[in-house]
């Protein structure tokens, strides 16, 4: 039997509290945020039905955030899984350091026992399994490892979990007990293929690593000029936008990074007596630029002075 709970149901300004209230009930208790100019007229629905010992819900609702804080979870202690499925819009799981960026038919995992954040930035949809710790880790090991990793879903075992959720969200209700158990053991095991294994994908590690990684990555290919926020993503394993979030968490972005690594290069390379004999064209193209005016723009903006004049003052003049 499934249980429904709707924001319709209430008056406008007590819709918030109201939803703070169904999300807690429906999953675990969770502080919720939403956008001061989305306050007004929120909405939101929940349909939650139980697979055993398991739950499956739909959460269909306007933009907002609902979060575990550590005094949170200090007083109201959980022991479960979730699984986050999006179906519309985007929505970001955040915990262990780990931002999953979750597009349509994409979903990842997280610990309802640590602190965690969900949030779409837009109207959203998104399918939740909720997952006793025990029967959790029966199926699916590693579960540290797995949290807050995006699984996509539209290629190898991910492309298998969604379409299967999607039907228990629909058919669950016509489920015989007896059918029930066997039900709750396929998802898990299914689910437990589709999760990425220890170490597996660059988002399973700590951002500070990842954002090292995509620095050395970047060092390794600096000569490449086709290098791009693109290429070091994919290198990585994760997103452009995740990685565009890591190198914002640093005050720069990847492009940024890309350009100060070769103009940095290039500076100690026009001071290196090892390399007195190159030109500056040479030095330039191969450090990955195309073109030999922009290299001289950027490298002035960037030192303040063109690479000719930073040459002959830091060393003996090479050709130029």
């Amino acid at each position: 039997m499934s249980r429904q709970f709707s924001t319709a149901t209430v008056a406008d300004p007590s819709r918030l509290s109201y939803w703070r209230q169904v999300v807690s009930e429906a999953f675990i208790p969770y502080e919720v945020a939403v956008p001061r100019h989305r306050a007004e007229g929120f909405r939101g629905t929940v349909t939650a039905q139980q697979i055993g010992a398991m739950q499956v819900a739909t959460v269909d609702a306007d933009a907002h955030t609902v979060f575990r804080t550590p005094s949170l979870v200090r007083r109201s202690p959980q022991d479960d899984f979730l699984v986050n499925l999006a179906v519309r819009g985007s929505v970001t799981v955040t915990q262990d350091e780990r931002d999953a960026f979750l597009r349509p038919g994409e979903f990842t995992l997280y610990d309802s026992a640590r602190p965690c954040r969900i949030t779409g930035v837009e109207r959203f949809r998104l399918v939740s399994l909720k997952i006793p710790r025990a029967l959790f880790t029966a199926h699916c090991p590693s579960p540290r490892d797995a949290t807050a990793t995006v699984v996509r879903g539209d290629h190898g075992v991910g492309a298998l979990f969604p379409p299967y959720l999607h039907s228990l969200t629909r058919h669950a209700a016509e489920l015989a007990p007896d059918v029930v158990q066997q039900v709750g053991i396929n998802v898990l095991e299914l689910l437990g293929a589709a999760l990425p294994k220890p170490s597996a994908s660059g988002a399973a590690l700590p951002r500070s690593a990842q954002w090292l990684r995509a620095r050395q990555f970047i060092a390794e290919h600096i000569a490449d000029p086709q290098l791009s926020p693109a290429g070091v993503a994919d290198a990585l394993g994760v997103s452009v936008r995740y990685l565009q979030v890591l190198f914002r968490a640093e005050g720069t972005s990847p492009s940024r990074s890309i350009m100060e690594q070769r103009l940095e290069r290039a500076a100690r390379l026009l001071t290196d007596p090892r390399h007195a004999g190159r030109t500056i064209t040479d030095i330039a193209f191969g450090l990955g630029f195309k073109d030999t005016s922009h290299f001289t723009r950027a490298f002035k903006n960037h030192c303040g002075t063109g690479p000719r004049a930073y040459r002959a003052g830091h060393s003996s003049l090479g050709p130029v």
